[in-house]
């Protein structure tokens, strides 16, 4: 029984849906990519779900990202969508059908606000996005290890805020690169992201895998941003399938925007 994190990162976790760069960045007018990952326990491997990864790009930049959480059979019961104004900290949504859960940061107004429900049974609570500069958010994540590459290479010990949707707020969190290894044949360096303070101590971190040439993510070993039938945080370990990442196109990338989701039987 994976351990309940309740102030977990709802979506660091978002970090499990980073690898940004696939097969190269497009270079002009819309373009699309997708890839797949697969979450398991970190013991015994048993398997806990899928991810189907489809991005747009806009003149070479990342956009917009949609995020399908699958059954053993591949049928979608959760969604991620993910819009990249504020590339650090990007407006998103993720709704379990699972558990009714949702969690993200909408625009509302002049304003940017927060929002978390952790299942049916729970109200949604609502909150300002806090004004924290440099906030990182979701899969903020990935421009700012890219970002901060060459400090991090050099073992460089870095803070940074990260929004915690279940808590309506920021924690500080600290980056460091922890070493190079090779995984499945391809060079990767590993950075650990922890809590800063005493509960860095008693919670477990967060490791990330990225490509050491490429920068992408190819494996994640932490708290999932979804829930077990209890209420609890998976404990994942989130392989990338270097294989089938493609180029896409438009139609795909709408088909997972609409998919209907279904809790997997």
């Amino acid at each position: 029984m994976t351990k309940r994190m309740s102030f977990t990162p709802a979506t660091l976790l978002g970090l499990s849906v980073l690898a940004g760069r696939a097969i190269g960045t497009p270079a002009a007018g819309d373009s699309y990519l997708s890839y797949s990952g697969t979450a398991s326990e970190p013991h015994s491997m048993t398997f806990l779900y899928g991810e189907q990864h489809a991005l747009a790009f806009r003149d070479g930049r990342l956009a917009e990202r949609v995020v399908l959480y699958t059954c053993r059979d591949g049928s979608p019961f959760a969604r991620k969508t993910v819009a990249y104004e504020n590339p650090l900290a990007p407006n998103f949504l993720l709704e379990d059908s699972s558990n009714s859960s949702r969690a993200g940061v909408h625009p509302d107004g002049g304003e940017r606000r927060v929002f978390f429900r952790g299942d049916g049974a729970e109200e949604e609570r609502t909150g300002p996005l806090p004004s924290v500069r440099g906030l990182v958010a979701d899969s903020g994540f990935d421009q700012f290890i890219r970002g901060n590459w060459p400090a991090l290479m050099v073992g460089t010990p870095l803070e940074l805020h990260f929004l915690v949707p279940s808590r309506l707020d920021d924690m500080r969190f600290q980056l460091q690169h922890q070493g190079s290894e090779t995984l499945d044949g391809t060079a990767v360096e590993v950075f650990r992201l922890k809590l800063v303070g005493i509960l860095g101590w008693v919670l477990p971190a967060i490791d990330v895998y990225y490509g050491a040439d490429d920068h992408v993510l190819r494996r994640y070993d932490g708290p999932s941003d979804l829930r077990d039938a209890a209420g609890n945080n998976y404990r994942a370990q989130i392989l990338f399938h270097e294989a089938d990442r493609a180029v896409s196109d438009a139609q795909l990338f709408a088909e997972a925007r609409r998919a209907r989701l279904a809790p997997c039987t």
